[in-house]
């Protein structure tokens, strides 16, 4: 069996970017090298934080850098926003995300929200880069969309998956990666757990969602850091019954399928 030490792993959903990890950023990054965590997938959020995320990824090569416009933000944008986030991807190593949709903010404005994830589902089909979704409570129109627009052949991403069992089978059905977080370390997320027993080991991706969603029992204004994926995928194996070694194997393999073509040795 590997050593603890041999493993490696891929946080496939964070935000580096966030202000409140510029003081150490460089300082977290190293212990999440130290880990075992080699590849960061840093996502953007709206417009003006997308400067801030290249910023990122160039000064620390193993960071790859996603931008789009979060559901929560849709309403905010600026007219052009899909004309000059395709401008910055014509950088074939830039991702799209995050984006997708959230019905459970007070006033969602459901349309506005529809149309910008087709506009990132439509750009990442006709470039073929992957794409990292958020929904919440609003899982029947985001299948409905998918099965309308299609998605990316390099892979689309759920990430921090929330949804039921029956969702999570569904989800895949269409092609979607579902990724999973630190919340699998709370022993009474019960819903987490029935939905991870029913993802298919090619489907089942990590994620951080750094600096938020910390461990369980966490003090309160506590960051989550990268290197605290190592306990997602502890918590995962418990619930998969299986060894850790052996599942982050298998997610390092399917996070490195969906960004191949993002990585840079690809």
């Amino acid at each position: 069996m590997a050593s603890e030490e041999t493993s490696v792993f891929f946080d496939t959903h964070c935000h580096l970017q966030d202000v409140r990890f510029q003081p150490d950023l460089a300082v977290r990054l190293l212990q999440a090298r130290e880990a075992g965590i080699t590849n960061f997938v840093c996502c953007g959020t709206q417009e003006s934080d997308w400067d801030a995320v290249l910023e990122v990824a160039m000064a620390h090569p193993a960071v790859l850098p996603m931008l789009g416009l979060h559901p929560w933000f849709a309403y905010q944008a600026r007219p052009g926003w899909l004309e000059r986030l395709a401008e910055r991807l014509q950088n074939p190593c830039i991702g799209l995300g995050e984006c997708g949709l959230d019905f459970a903010i007070e006033e969602p404005q459901r349309e506005l929200q529809e149309s910008a994830f087709r506009g990132h589902l439509r750009l990442a089909c006709d470039l073929n880069r992957p794409v990292s979704i958020h929904c919440r409570h609003a899982w029947e129109r985001l299948m409905a969309i998918a099965r309308e627009e299609g998605l990316p052949k390099a892979g689309a991403v759920i990430h921090a998956f929330s949804g039921s069992a029956e969702m999570a089978r569904e989800a895949q059905t269409l092609g979607f990666y579902l990724a999973f977080g630190c919340s699998l370390t709370n022993p009474n997320n019960h819903r987490a757990a029935k939905a991870l027993k029913v993802v298919a080991e090619d489907r089942l991706l990590f994620e951080t969602d750094a600096p938020d969603m910390p461990p369980y029992g966490s003090t309160q204004g506590t960051l989550n850091d990268p290197a605290n994926l190592r306990l997602a995928v502890e918590a995962a194996s418990r619930v998969r019954g299986i060894d850790p070694e052996a599942l982050a194997s298998v997610a390092y393999r399917n996070s490195c399928r969906v960004f191949r073509g993002m990585l840079p040795t690809a």
